[in-house]
């Protein structure tokens, strides 16, 4: 396939090694798909099954692993009732911590440093790429049911969430406040033309309905679609993202009713590793500061405890609120009858700080930004269940469904099946997880692109200038000793090399 440049040409034992993973991988299909007959053969059935599964796709915008099935102190009992039934993977990574970038390597099967699509919003990527098969586009040609809504790709609808490459693309409605108020608390942005404002508040808390915000009624659209989709024949891939938590902090009132406000206070990570270079630690937060209601001055080391208590307290209602509506589609899904061959995929684009390093957002190479919650729900794999330690990267999703539905991958995909770990949750197919986040360092300097090894024990960073190999700047913390990551490691240079030397090929070996 053209992919529009030119791929690196594997080594004889590159090439010889991959014919023999992809005779395993078939070999493992064909019997996943035999074992999956015969378990549903085994079992009572209302109707002639479908013998391969279809998907629920479900995405969450900036949801770092804040829930309780994580540890955490969110009241998310859908979250939780998802993972006691699936593998919760407590070591998934995203490969660029910003919404675009990430989502379109998840849906293309290829690293930001494969394409260079690397912004935010990454307008116009189909016509740079025209000849890729998106996950959507290749669940489509196998046969399936495609429909999408909500953020899936950066964005909910126009070109940027491919259309043409869906069975159907659903555009859903709804408004980001709810409070009249809100609308009229915009601040004057001076680089916009006069009279031109700003965002609003960056938290609200009214009382209105579920529905009263897209993410509400995405969640019931999805839940209309569901139904319908598991009264055909064909099976489905149905593709549903949410947009909260990502800011503004706005969800109904019952949810922020959840929480005590004086419960909240940032965490104690407050501090950054030595030597983490200053233009990569995102230490102003430019996302958070374009809300009316945030300091237009300082940074945020300066706000008040009041201020980052409310942002918790937001970020917290905004999570339970997307518990209920990943709810509502979990009901759907088990009031249709297509629960028993249904894989369910829950993941986030990135993950994010919250308060964390002195700072808010994402945007960084740092372990809060890069770690997201991964859930993979499949009724035909008793062994997919509890917990893994498995390091998993969100690139890796792409050619793992494609195992699961039992057809071959396209051949372009730079990810790794993780089939088998669901198959044995203590197996890993991955020693590090790699991710990247490009940086400018000001006027006359060239950019840097910051690439990042997380191991079981460290997470390596090395900052290189853009476009070469060369490194500016490095870094090295052990997660293990120093969770929040503010420390660095001294006297094992043994332990740098070798992360240094395994950085170095996993980023020339993505790279076109």
């Amino acid at each position: 396939m053209d992919l529009g440049r030119p791929i690196r040409h594997a080594s004889p034992v590159e090439f010889e090694t991959r014919n023999q993973v992809d005779l395993v991988n078939k070999t493992c299909r064909a019997l996943l798909l035999s074992l999956l007959l015969l378990a549903t053969a085994a079992g009572p059935v209302a109707a002639e099954p479908n013998p391969r599964p279809n998907v629920l796709f479900v995405a969450v915008d900036d949801l770092r692993p804040e829930l309780s099935c994580y540890g955490a102190k969110a009241v998310t009992p859908n979250f939780d009732r998802l993972a006691k039934s699936g593998l919760v993977f407590d070591r998934a990574y995203c490969n660029q911590a910003v919404c675009g970038a990430s989502r379109l390597s998840l849906m293309t099967g290829l690293y930001p440093e494969r394409t260079d699509e690397r912004t935010f919003h990454v307008t116009d990527w189909r016509k740079r790429w025209a000849d890729v098969v998106t996950l959507n586009q290749h669940f489509k040609a196998n046969g399936y049911t495609t429909v999408g809504l909500g953020k899936i790709y950066h964005g909910s609808s126009g070109p940027g969430v491919d259309p043409e490459n869906w069975t159907e693309w659903v555009t859903v409605n709804g408004k980001e406040y709810a409070d009249p108020a809100s609308l009229k608390a915009q601040r004057e942005n001076p680089k916009k033309r006069p009279g031109k404002r700003t965002k609003g508040p960056a938290t609200e808390n009214y009382d209105k309905p579920d529905d009263s915000h897209a993410d509400g009624n995405r969640a019931n659209v999805g839940a209309v679609r569901l139904r319908q989709l598991a009264k055909r024949d064909e099976p489905f891939f149905l593709a549903v993202g949410f947009t909260k938590p990502h800011l503004p902090f706005v969800a109904p009132e019952k949810y922020w009713d959840l929480y005590d406000r004086g419960d909240f206070a940032v965490p104690k990570n407050l501090g950054v590793p030595p030597g983490y270079p200053d233009y990569a630690r995102n230490k102003n937060a430019g996302e958070l500061r374009a809300y009316a209601d945030i300091p237009s001055k300082g940074t945020p080391a300066d706000f008040s405890p009041e201020l980052n208590a409310r942002l918790l307290h937001g970020y917290l209602a905004c999570v339970s609120y997307t518990d209920r509506n990943l709810g509502v589609l979990l009901d759907a899904l088990d009031e249709s009858g297509a629960a028993s061959n249904t894989i369910v995929v829950l993941w986030a684009d990135h993950g994010w700080k919250l308060g964390d390093h002195s700072s808010w957002c994402k945007h960084t190479n740092f372990e809060c930004d890069t770690r997201v919650p991964l859930i993979v729900r499949h009724p035909g794999m008793k062994s997919a269940k509890g917990r893994t330690r498995a390091l998993a990267e969100l690139v890796d999703l792409y050619p793992t469904l494609c195992d699961l539905c039992s057809f071959d991958p396209p051949e372009h995909l730079q990810g790794r099946s993780l089939v088998p770990v669901l198959a044995d949750p203590t197996k890993t197919v991955r020693e590090s997880a790699y991710s990247s986040y490009p940086h400018g360092r000001g006027s006359g300097q060239r950019g840097v692109v910051g690439h990042s090894l997380r191991t079981p024990q460290h997470r390596y960073t090395e900052w290189w200038e853009k476009g070469t190999d060369k490194v500016a700047d490095h870094v090295l913390t052990d997660l293990a000793a120093d969770p929040g990551e503010t420390t660095v490691v001294e006297g094992n240079e043994a332990t740098r090399r070798r992360l240094a030397a395994e950085l170095r090929e996993r980023v020339l070996s993505v790279r076109p």
